[in-house]
């Protein structure tokens, strides 16, 4: 009778314990939803735990998130989860200084070190040290390697046996896609070539791929980043990482180690290492940090892992998705496109940055696609202190160690912000918004400016690489390389598919991916008329 006294005992004053170590965390349920808010919990929870897979997360989000009011709070231990969809939420967070950290979800990422997961002081320091490398002179300066690249795959492209005639799988198309551009970053990262656009003997992009997958699955499953729950548990999916892991870690850490004893040798035999193509490229502009004491070889590495990844995987992700969009579009799109390129690009086919900035149609049909189908489709943001969510008509503080979630796919989906045609293909609404503020910045009336601060699209609206304290180091080089490849590609071949695309099954693998992609085809002729030195 005493124990289960004393058991009765122990159990509610553990209740009280939890409860007052949630306090916060209600509270801001509260706050933002209510009595509703609360007694959905159990609810949200049990949607939570079912879903809890990259092949389905996204997928149910985008489907259930329609009956709840937001943004929302989701209770997780003693922890808070808080969904956010709306600009302005957005805005809030990615310019607070307590949301600049990744979240401890995203340590299953495979790459844990580097500029990409780097925290507080430490993303700072780094950021600094790394921004010289991606400024504009730098990336300009990569053009001839955009061209060189982009004509190779042309060649892929048109050598391909089921090319003429016959549809081409969207897989097979991604495959030579991404090992394309994957050259394109070991040239401009690591200034090594590789030949990945003709072979990839060594699966150096599957790996890639598969461990960006096994990170989405790690993300989601948090107690799979416990290296012994993780082999226990998943065995086939912890070999294989493992693997995968070792095979790039050698691949990027051998070319790495060449290169740092090349550029020393030639700091030894005093040979001028400021000039020429060397000093262009992210790897060799580091090495002095190295040489000055800021990094050590072993940050270097990583550092050359995290962006050879970021900038291969999310450039050729995004191709494909804007290829998707062209060839599933029946109207004029394409013959807009073709048109603008032909009356820019010179008979040699060298695509060049003055060409790029006078297309825009070509950059509204980017913008258009980044939107529809956003590359990255969720953002996790670490609180590291308690902080006021902006825009609420009452105070509303979010509590350090919550998680928030930053639901960039919906939102820019989203009719609030995008109007009744949210959900179509459409470049032609990137120009009209240019348009009408154009007009509207030559009007000199207060009553007219005041209208067009009302009616201006809010600019976190449209989030293609992030935005705020911490946002895409690489974007100017990224769209650079999409602009270049889809100049090269549009005007030399013509896309179209049946599919539809409101019929595509979203997975959630950190950048945007289908679960029904094997049933996209892409009928890929080469224009009669194409330019052949293109």
């Amino acid at each position: 009778m005493h124990l289960t006294a004393a058991l009765w005992a122990c159990g509610a004053l553990l209740a009280v314990l939890l409860t007052w170590q949630q306090r916060k965390c209600w509270r801001l349920i509260w706050q933002l939803n209510g009595w509703r808010g609360v007694v959905q919990q159990p609810l949200l929870w049990l949607l939570l735990c079912i879903n809890l897979h990259p092949n389905s997360i996204l997928e149910k989000v985008t489907q259930y998130r329609v009956y709840f009011q937001r943004p929302m709070a989701v209770l997780v231990g003693t922890r808070v989860l808080v969904y956010i969809d709306d600009p302005a939420g957005m805005e809030c967070v990615l310019n607070a200084p307590e949301c600049l950290d990744k979240t401890f979800l995203q340590d299953g990422f495979f790459v844990r070190r580097g500029l990409l997961h780097a925290r507080g002081q430490q993303w700072k320091l780094r950021r600094k040290q790394l921004n010289p490398a991606f400024s504009h002179n730098i990336v300009a300066s990569f053009f001839d390697v955009f061209n060189s690249v982009g004509n190779q795959i042309i060649e892929q492209f048109a050598s391909q046996p089921n090319l003429h005639g016959k549809a081409v799988k969207f897989t097979d198309a991604e495959d030579l896609l991404s090992r394309a551009v994957l050259e394109v970053s070991c040239l401009t990262i690591m200034g090594t070539p590789t030949n990945f656009t003709q072979i990839d003997d060594a699966h150096i992009a599957h790996s890639y791929k598969r461990l960006l997958e096994i990170s989405a699955v790690r993300v989601v499953k948090p107690w799979l980043q416990i290296r012994l729950l993780h082999r226990f548990l998943a065995p086939e999916l912890y070999e294989e990482s493992r693997k995968c892991g070792k095979l790039l870690a050698d691949f990027v850490g051998g070319i790495v180690r060449t290169k740092h004893r090349n550029w020393r040798l030639r700091e030894k035999s005093g040979e001028d290492s400021s000039a020429g193509w060397q000093r262009r490229i992210f790897i060799e502009q580091i090495f002095q940090l190295a040489a000055n004491g800021e990094m050590t070889l072993e940050e270097i590495m990583h550092e050359a892992q995290s962006m050879v990844l970021v900038s291969f995987e999310t450039v050729s992700n995004s191709i494909m998705l804007a290829l998707l969009c062209l060839a599933t579009n029946k109207g004029e799109c394409q013959r807009r496109l073709l048109a603008e390129i032909r009356s820019l690009v010179p008979d040699s086919g060298q695509v060049g940055l003055e060409q790029l900035q006078q297309m825009r149609y070509l950059d509204a049909f980017v913008s258009e696609s980044l939107r529809l189908l956003a590359t990255v489709p969720m953002n996790l943001r670490h609180v590291s202190r308690d902080f006021q969510l902006a825009g609420r008509e009452r105070e509303t503080i979010v509590p350090q160690n919550s998680i928030v979630v930053l639901d960039t796919f919906n939102m820019q989906r989203d009719e609030r912000w995008w109007g009744a045609t949210a959900k179509q293909f459409d470049p032609q609404r990137f120009l009209d918004h240019q348009d009408q503020y154009q007009d509207r910045e030559q009007q000199s009336n207060g009553q007219e400016k005041a209208r067009r601060q009302r009616d201006r699209r809010h600019s976190y609206s449209f989030l293609p690489f992030s935005n705020g304290l911490r946002s895409c180091i690489g974007r100017r080089y990224g769209l650079f390389i999409i602009k270049v490849f889809l100049v090269k590609l549009i005007a030399n071949f013509d896309f179209q598919s049946e599919f539809e695309l409101d019929k595509l099954q979203f997975v959630e693998n950190i950048s945007l991916k289908f679960k029904n992609a094997d049933d996209i085809l892409l009928a890929i002729q080469p224009h009669k008329q194409s330019k052949e030195s293109t």
